[in-house]
């Protein structure tokens, strides 16, 4: 729950987040570079958007990155994991990217997984850095954040009888079934114990 509500304070959804349901496909932009203040950026090159979210069953997620000055210039590409981790929520990504002389936007496409096991809603981050020195660039535009949003649904445990179970003193068991509702993506445990009442 609190992935859920991480979820909603970063791309301001408020109190409510969206219903997605299992298999629908996602992609979402939520913060343009284009709308920050200029010296937070950085001069030469940048990410069109600073925050994406993406359902798992969107199979991709394709991220622009622009070269401002449009020379022949060259930068690196690395995905870092947060929350999501790559190879089992999304592939990594590291390529250094080739400009060519007035070539001013090139793009990305990392691969999302899916799966069916029930997750919070998870960030992995996108950093450009200096072909040659391997340095993180400087930049409010020069990291990206991509939000997985988990599509599945694992249900809610209950009891059968929603009322008292009567047994008699005579048996040497009592049947209690336990149900799971509402979904049935993963797998799920439950913890249960006696209890004496007075």
């Amino acid at each position: 729950m609190l992935g859920r509500l991480k979820y909603r304070k970063q791309v301001g959804l408020g109190a409510r987040r969206p219903v997605v349901h299992k298999g629908e496909i996602i992609k979402q932009e939520h913060t343009h570079a284009e709308h920050i203040d200029a010296k937070l950026l950085n001069p030469d090159f940048g990410f069109k958007c600073l925050h994406y979210s993406v359902s798992e069953a969107s199979g991709s997620l394709r991220i622009y990155i622009n070269n401002k000055k449009g020379t022949a210039c060259k930068v690196r590409v690395l995905t870092i994991d947060q929350e999501a981790i790559a190879g089992n929520d999304y592939e990594k990504v590291d390529k250094i990217l080739e400009f060519k002389q007035g070539e001013k936007t090139q793009h990305i496409d990392v691969i999302i997984n899916d799966d069916d096991n029930w997750e919070p809603d998870e960030d992995f981050f996108v950093q450009l850095m200096d072909a040659t020195t391997g340095a993180d660039l400087p930049g409010v535009d020069s990291r990206t954040r991509v939000t997985i949003i988990d599509d599945d649904k694992p249900g809610q445990i209950g009891f059968e009888e929603q009322k008292a179970i009567k047994a008699l003193a005579t048996e040497a068991a009592c049947e209690v079934i336990i149900l799971r509702k509402n979904g049935s993506d993963g797998k799920v445990t439950v913890d249960y114990e006696t209890v004496q009442l007075d």
